[in-house]
């Protein structure tokens, strides 16, 4: 896969992006932590033949700018608008992992003109809650950490590998679906300066994502979402949250594979959004 990096200018600073493929379809894949772009190159390489792909860097993360605020969902989802109008693409298809799945949904429900499907893969919807959707801060040790930036920076400084390739092998199906060379990129990105304390905002923002989150389900997608989760880690939260929040959901689970699916299992992430474009192409013609 050849893909060109763009510097791309948002509200106080900019985006680093690749940009990939061609076609009459546009998506925009967002990573999660701690990775960055990277972590859907081979997805990446499954679709660009048929759609053009835009994979950004999220504020605080890899390439892009570090500021000190502006990790709510809102605001990144408004980094996320001024990058498709960098591209001077009209509507999109939004797919994101991890951390990356609330600004994804943000967008989806903030610009719904702008929004064609919703793809969520690992996702964490913060601050919706029912019975089958549990509070996840209350389920993984990591979330609460890390919304103490300062200490957590400290801590985790002081051996950002080791700490980090705990995620990659510990939250993997496949220990080393995650390669070291991916590892090591990951872990240059991370120890930059500067870089592991923007990373952390995107968790001390969490109680306040939570908020914006439950303000914006009051009215529920409409478009095509698909949500899934690993059998070992999320499992059937993805979906039921997503159910949550739209009102077209294809939920399930991956079988055999951890938190990182887009490394485990490309194909299937590949197919599913395919799956999902194409369902939110047959939504357009019953409108």
């Amino acid at each position: 896969m050849s893909s060109t990096s763009h510097r791309v200018p948002v509200e106080g600073g900019f985006l680093h992006a690749l940009s990939s493929g061609h076609g009459d379809e546009t998506i925009v894949l967002l990573h999660g932590w701690p990775q960055t772009s990277r972590e859907w190159d081979r997805v990446s390489a499954l679709l660009d033949g048929d759609y053009r792909l835009i994979v950004p860097d999220l504020r605080g993360c890899g390439d892009s700018f570090k500021p000190m605020t502006g990790y709510d969902a809102l605001t990144q989802a408004d980094d996320i608008l001024a990058l498709i109008q960098h591209f001077g693409v009209g509507r999109v298809h939004l797919v994101g992992h991890d951390l990356g799945g609330p600004v994804a949904y943000a967008f989806a429900a903030k610009y719904r003109d702008r929004c064609k499907s919703l793809t969520l893969i690992e996702a964490p919807l913060w601050g919706i809650v029912s019975d089958e959707v549990p509070d996840l801060a209350t389920l993984f040790w990591h979330l609460k950490f890390h919304q103490d930036v300062d200490m957590a920076t400290k801590m985790i400084g002081s051996d950002i590998p080791a700490y980090l390739n705990h995620f990659y092998r510990d939250f993997a199906f496949n220990p080393n679906a995650i390669t070291p060379n991916e590892a090591a990129d990951y872990i240059r990105a991370y120890s930059g300066v500067g870089a592991l304390r923007a990373s952390l905002m995107q968790y001390h923002a969490i109680p306040e994502i939570g908020e914006q989150l439950k303000e914006l389900s009051a009215q529920k997608l409409t478009i095509p979402v698909a949500s899934y989760g690993g059998a070992m880690v999320m499992a059937d939260y993805s979906g039921n949250a997503a159910k949550l929040v739209a009102e077209k959901v294809d939920a399930g689970i991956v079988e055999n594979c951890g938190h990182w699916v887009p490394e485990e299992r490309p194909e299937f992430v590949a197919d599913l959004i395919r799956k999902t474009v194409s369902r939110a192409g047959s939504h357009a013609v019953t409108e």
